[in-house]
């Protein structure tokens, strides 16, 4: 569980109090620096401890009478801890405009104009919001997207966070959209999604870069393009508690998913 968080970027800062505080920082570097120039650094590892230590004992009384009034440190996502499969329930829930966040299509409507899909509000009030959707039409039938929307443009998300795509996964998933929209007016679109943006490896590199040229296949980041659409959601957002829990998703992102991408990829890098 998350046990420490920024102060809030809103809470205004008392500039002589900051003056203050690092009035004599200035004068530690120069003499540092002063000793630099007669041989090694005079700077110990005691010195950088005791400055920090005294940056805690300043910042934790004023952290807690911020904490008392805005609770900086909660957030939900620790207590849900959720996984792959909890994840793309919140999006889907999100996605949803009968679900109980009572936005209407709102959040829907925003992630397909960053897509570039153009459909109109009744399409969108009346989208369609699945859950591990079978496949059909292709040689490996029923396989389940994660999540699938229809709402006048098909919009598939495949959500990968601790686990690899499947043989063949995604070009079965984009060849399952091209039959379904064949000889129809109707756009469809594919989101890779992964804590870093990978790129799917059931598709050689020209057959993704055609896909992705012509908009049907989007590789997001959840720090990145997912993180930006969040926040597009909560300044659309008019209820107050669904703000709230949106800024929670992305502080869950920012922190403990990243933190999670970043050990991944050294231990990849270790196990290489």
């Amino acid at each position: 569980m998350r046990t420490t968080a920024p102060v809030a970027s809103c809470q205004p800062v008392n500039r002589l109090e900051l003056e203050r505080f690092f009035a004599g920082v200035g004068a530690r570097v120069a003499k540092a620096d002063a000793g630099l120039a007669h041989g090694p650094s005079s700077v110990r590892l005691s010195d950088v401890e005791h400055f920090f230590s005294i940056i805690r004992h300043k910042v934790e009384p004023q952290q807690r009478l911020l904490d008392r009034k805005q609770a900086t440190r909660f957030n939900v996502f620790d207590f849900i801890a959720p996984d792959e499969n909890k994840l793309s329930d919140v999006l889907a829930w999100l996605l949803d405009p009968r679900e109980s966040h009572g936005q209407g299509d709102t959040f829907l409507r925003l992630l397909f104009k960053t897509l570039g899909l153009v459909t109109n509000a009744k399409l969108t009030m009346d989208a369609k919001v699945q859950r591990e959707a079978p496949t059909f039409g292709i040689n490996k039938y029923r396989r389940r997207m994660d999540v699938l929307v229809e709402a006048g443009a098909w919009l598939v998300i495949e959500n990968k966070v601790d686990s690899s795509e499947q043989p063949e996964q995604v070009k079965d998933y984009l060849e399952h959209l091209r039959r379904c929209t064949v000889n129809r007016p109707i756009r469809s679109t594919l989101i890779y999604l992964t804590p870093d943006g990978r790129k799917p490896t059931s598709l050689d590199a020209p057959t993704r870069n055609e896909y992705e040229d012509c908009g049907r296949l989007h590789c997001w980041s959840y720090q990145a393009q997912l993180r930006s659409w969040l926040d597009n959601c909560r300044r659309e957002c008019e209820a107050k508690w669904i703000r709230s829990f949106l800024t929670n998703f992305v502080g869950y992102i920012e922190l403990d998913l990243k933190r999670e991408s970043i050990n991944d990829q050294e231990k990849e890098n270790d196990e290489n």
